[in-house]
């Protein structure tokens, strides 16, 4: 019969240590005046290294802290851990805070009072925070920048907004994605946007403008919708674009639901996806591999994302510093059935059923 592994104690802690009972007490409570800086650096070295675990409150009372950590979000709990985007952000951060014995609270910022918000990071019931799903334009940003609570932003922020986040290379994936259009023959390159509040948005268009600019393509104002991520600004932007003339042979989406709700409108309208248009969504979510066809996308590490912002986020509150470090992870481009040359001749496509959703 296997016998259980006994947990390391107190004493075996000051044994290590080379310190009394008392003392490893003294630290692990937070009772100044009784040991030096070095002889609790090496006692907690020690409880790290035996894998001792003081009570959450010994814990707490020792280093002034709640263990704790927020998660600040525009939007509700629901949205925020079902969305694929959001919901996998908060699985990276849910990850790595209990692996360091840390619980997780999640904050609301109400939409018709933001700086409401701050009343619940301020008041010490949290060691640190991570925003996720904001705005660019939301005030809870300037206000924790100006903050002295440990912050990481989990996504996209403005340049200007002076806190440490790790986030998606937007601009190199769409940039990526109009490059290889471009080297497949196409020249009418459309895009359907996300909301333009997010920054994440602005900088997949950055990358678009980018690609065609150094291709010597000018960006067609009739080739550009801006959606909301939804299915249904998909099929709407589709329809807009379809008007333009010349029509689009590619269309770049800012994320798979809309790009899906782009393929339900072209798939009604009898245009064939690739062979008249090409379609790139964004996020690699699970519908994006069912559909027919099977949408070429990018893959984002969002459980990367939110594991390294909580590692951002323990790393300020262990040592008391804001940190000023943006972190960039790759996104993947898979390739499905949804991309292929421009058609033989633009007229093909200018023949198709005309767009009058």
């Amino acid at each position: 019969m296997r016998t259980a592994k006994k947990s390391p104690t107190i004493r075996e802690v000051a044994e290590a240590a080379g310190v009394s009972i008392s003392t490893v007490s003294n630290v692990l409570y937070g009772k100044q005046g009784f040991y030096s800086p070095e002889t609790a650096q090496r006692v907690w070295a020690v409880v790290e290294q035996l894998g001792y675990r003081p009570n959450r409150l010994a814990r707490s009372l020792a280093r002034r802290r709640t263990f704790t950590l927020g998660v600040v979000a525009e939007r509700h709990l629901g949205f925020v851990s079902h969305n694929a985007y959001f919901g996998l952000i908060l699985d990276g951060i849910l990850h790595e805070a209990t692996e360091h014995e840390y619980q997780v609270k999640i904050v609301r910022v109400p939409a018709d009072n933001p700086e409401k918000a701050m009343d619940y990071i301020v008041d010490g019931s949290m060691d640190g925070v991570a925003l996720v799903a904001l705005f660019a334009d939301n005030p809870v940003l300037r206000l924790m920048e100006k903050s002295d609570v440990p912050t990481v932003v989990a996504g996209s922020i403005p340049p200007t907004v002076k806190l440490p986040c790790v986030d998606v290379e937007d601009i190199a994936a769409t940039y990526q994605a109009v490059r290889w259009l471009i080297e497949l023959g196409h020249r009418r390159i459309g895009i359907i946007t996300g909301d333009m509040r997010q920054w994440s948005a602005r900088r997949r268009e950055q990358g678009y403008l980018m690609a065609l600019r150094e291709a010597g393509i000018e960006p067609n104002p009739s080739w550009r919708f801006e959606g909301d991520y939804r299915i249904e600004s998909g099929e709407v932007g589709i329809v807009q674009l379809l008007r333009a003339d010349p029509r689009p042979t590619a269309v770049v989406c800012g994320n798979d639901k809309m790009a899906i709700g782009a393929l339900h409108v072209l798939r009604e309208m009898g245009v064939r996806v690739p062979e008249n248009i090409s379609i790139i969504g964004f996020d690699d979510s699970e519908e994006s591999a069912f559909i027919s066809p099977a949408l070429t996308t990018f893959r984002q590490p969002m459980f990367d994302i939110g594991l390294k912002a909580a590692e951002l986020l323990l790393q300020q509150i262990e040592t008391g510093t804001r940190l000023q470090h943006n972190l960039l992870l790759p996104a993947e481009l898979v390739v499905r059935q949804t991309v292929a040359p421009p058609p033989p001749s633009y007229g093909s496509f200018s023949s198709a059923p005309s767009a009058s959703r």
